[in-house]
């Protein structure tokens, strides 16, 4: 009796936590619905090419320095249009960015199905890297919306979602690419493309707040309208338009300079100094990781793929888990203690003598580096105004790509050098980001509660 008792009560559990996550997801905003999905599918796009990458550059007679060149390029490509896609996302409008960068993508696939020489594969990198104009863009239309309740949660949903399609897609196509050769996940991530773009079509762009340059108009509509002269309403309507449109033309550094501005200038630049080591690190990890893999157990095209399994199995895992807690227990909490758990916890990787060592290994390092993924990402987009996140999180995109650029090029060099000492400096890098969130993370909140102090003694 008991047992049944128990097994009902988890039965009804389960039911609460699906209803509840039904509930949640019937609030979310439409088009904060549709770029969940829209997501889903460009994250199933990039995992049916990115895990067989590494081996294929290794069957077309390239090294760990060569594909180390390949992932630079692609990274200083990302970085150039990060900067640039944040700026003109914020100046433009975010939604042509997002659909310009779903171009890009489709433009890249194809020269991957045509291209394999070294040159054609460098143009190819570039291409990859080109795709990021879209980034800033998708975090700003994301951060639009979303309040701060939610927003950490919702990015976890979203970052479920892209580890659904890396839990699903490599494996199988993995095993296509060792049975049919790997222009067949090739073909299919150029279809996915597709279908993400038309799923686009509908998508509409929140209003963003205007600029605190921007002019207002003095008078009512009906103040207008009943302007005596005519001419007078022409020109008064020609200032106006030319006032808009310099400020939606405003200078890229201008934009930067003024979002500088303020007292919480040096957060920001620790901020961004965050990203960029934890790209250098990022980009050591995707060269040193793969080519320990193919160096100690094998090149196929299959154990690529299942690795990129475990790894999504480990992130899916947790971080809806930390999208909650970094909405309810504090981003501070979330991103400080999981920032030097998984630094640590990669240290067990290089010492796994069999695959089915290293496999559970990869999961239990990704669930510790994922879970503060929300709560960083929600610190980057709570750091800024509305009318700079954009541009902000172009930066910071950029310099999170710079990094993994450097890292890319130097791994690659340094794996043929010394192996210990490559993972060891990736280590470090990974560990800095974590001393910055536990600097700025408190003395922010200690700010906060003398201005809440002030406000009631002046009361």
């Amino acid at each position: 009796m008991t047992s049944v008792q128990e097994a009902q009560e988890r039965k009804n559990t389960a039911l609460t936590a699906t209803k509840r996550l039904a509930h949640f997801w019937g609030s979310l905003d439409r088009n904060l619905r549709l770029l969940l999905i829209i997501g889903l599918i460009e994250a199933a796009a990039l995992n049916a090419y990115s895990p067989v990458l590494m081996p294929y550059y290794v069957s077309l007679g390239f090294d760990s320095k060569i594909a180390g060149r390949f992932n630079s390029v692609e990274f200083v490509a990302t970085c150039i249009v990060a900067l640039i896609g944040g700026l003109l996302a914020d100046a433009l409008g975010r939604k042509k960015l997002y659909v310009a960068g779903q171009f890009i993508r489709l433009t890249m696939i194809a020269l991957l199905l045509s291209l394999k020489s070294y040159t054609g594969l460098m143009i190819v990198a570039a291409f990859r890297g080109l795709i990021a104009i879209q980034m800033p863009a998708q975090s700003a239309l994301i951060a639009g919306y979303t309040s701060k309740g939610n927003r950490a949660t919702v990015i976890g949903i979203m970052q479920t979602l892209v580890q659904v399609a890396g839990l699903i897609v490599p494996l199988a196509l993995g095993v296509l690419a060792d049975a049919y050769g790997v222009q067949v996940p090739f073909s299919i991530a150029m279809l996915l493309a597709v279908t993400a773009m038309l799923a686009t079509v509908p998508l509409r762009e929140r209003p963003v707040e205007p600029l605190a340059s921007q002019p207002q108009n003095a008078g009512s509509p009906e103040q207008e309208i009943k302007a005596p002269v005519a001419s007078s309403t022409g020109r008064r309507a020609a200032t106006q338009a030319k006032e808009e449109a310099g400020t939606r033309m405003m200078p890229f550094l201008s934009r930067v300079i003024e979002m500088f501005k303020g007292p919480r200038w040096w957060v920001l630049t620790l901020l961004l100094f965050a990203r960029l080591s934890n790209g250098l690190a990022n980009g050591a990890f995707n060269i040193l990781m793969p080519f320990t893999i193919m160096d100690k157990f094998s090149k196929a095209y299959t154990v690529m793929s299942t690795a990129q399994v475990f790894f999504s199995l480990g992130t899916i895992t947790v971080l809806l888990i930390g999208g909650r807690l970094a909405d309810l227990r504090g981003r501070r909490t979330v991103a400080v203690t999981a920032g030097f758990i998984f630094p640590l916890l990669i240290c067990s990787l290089p010492v796994a003598r069999t695959l089915w060592q290293l496999f559970p290994l990869l999961m239990l390092v990704t669930m510790a580096g994922s879970i503060s993924s929300p709560a960083v990402q929600a610190i980057q987009m709570e750091a800024v105004e509305d009318k700079h996140r954009a541009t902000f999180m172009g930066l910071s995109i950029g310099l999170n790509f710079l990094g993994m650029s450097l890292g890319s090029i130097i791994a690659g060099i340094t794996y043929i050098v010394t192996v210990p000492w490559s993972w060891a400096g990736m280590i470090v890098l990974y560990l800095v980001p974590a001393v910055i969130f536990y600097v700025i993370l408190p003395r922010e909140r200690r700010a906060t509660v003398g201005r809440s102090e002030a406000k009631r003694v002046a009361n």
